[in-house]
């Protein structure tokens, strides 16, 4: 690795370097969060405040850290979701806190999840000023699909494009007032159909739509990304169905919950899934 690292602003044409490292950090560090996949919808999308965003790149332009930040909610003081990641070789040197510097200037609030069992990364916050405010659930789950009772009013059905509009609506009213909610966007919607290997899925009665579940494939495990159910349809089996139709063709399956929500790990605990870490939520809010 090259002595010499510098801090810059990042480009889009970092893109593949920067999932190159990603994923290679994620190797050495399992701490560091899974985003690699999701690096170029995230960086292409309106949630990227590009100017935020920074990258750590040796002599050679091999990427060795990165900080960057998409927009969870827009208002008097936006909310912003912050990331970082320093290859191992190179922290405790005060890389973290420069590739974060643009996003500590700014008036939004910042928040950031870390695993719980992450010593110097829950240092590295508390000294930056975040403070802890709930917890994040990471479940796992190991083996062949299961049998779904038998629902002939429900039909699932894989999504398509022209459900764009649709799962438009499913995410925001599914989501509202939730306090972690990420309500998705139009052209983020539209992105779920233009990546290769995304499973959408829809489920519907009698041409109602009543929820989905989005899954992107990680080899033979499914990465589930959202499970949305209406509020007047939960609690009557379609969460359930919805996964158990995902569950198709694949040998594992992960997803994150938060830790408040118990009807949610109630439903994971019934199919098999286990916790497998447990990640902090920090913000921090400038007064």
């Amino acid at each position: 690795m090259s002595a010499v690292v510098t801090v810059r602003e990042f480009a889009l044409a970092d893109l593949d370097a920067a999932g190159r490292f990603c994923e290679a950090a994620r190797t050495l560090d399992p701490a560091v969060e899974p985003f690699a996949q999701r690096l170029g919808l995230i960086a292409t999308g309106e949630r990227a405040p590009l100017d935020l965003w920074r990258v750590a790149t040796d002599e050679g332009g091999e990427v060795r850290g990165i900080a960057f930040a998409a927009l969870r909610e827009s208002s008097d003081r936006p909310v912003h979701d912050l990331y970082c990641a320093v290859h191992p070789a190179l922290r405790r040197q005060g890389m973290g806190r420069a590739l974060c510097e643009p996003a500590l200037a700014t008036q939004a609030t910042l928040r950031v999840r870390v695993r719980d069992d992450a010593g110097p990364g829950l240092a590295f916050l508390r000294a930056l000023g975040f403070r802890e405010t709930s917890a994040q659930l990471s479940l796992q789950r190991q083996g062949v699909g299961l049998e779904q009772p038998p629902m002939p009013a429900l039909r699932i059905r894989s999504a398509a494009a022209r459900d764009a509009k649709v799962l438009q609506r499913l995410s925001n009213e599914a989501w509202a007032g939730a306090p972690d909610a990420f309500l998705s966007r139009p052209d983020e919607i539209a992105q779920l159909f233009a990546e290769e290997g995304r499973l959408v899925l829809l489920a519907e009665s009698e041409g109602r739509p009543m929820g989905y579940l989005s899954a992107v494939p990680l080899g033979r495990t499914l990465g589930i990304e959202e499970v949305a159910v209406l509020p007047e349809f939960r609690r009557m089996g379609i969460g359930r169905a919805l996964l158990v139709h995902a569950f198709r063709g694949a040998s594992a399956a992960v997803l994150s919950v938060s830790e408040s929500n118990q009807p949610a790990r109630a439903l994971y605990r019934s199919l098999g899934f286990r916790q497998v870490a447990r990640r902090l939520v920090f913000e921090r809010t400038l007064r």
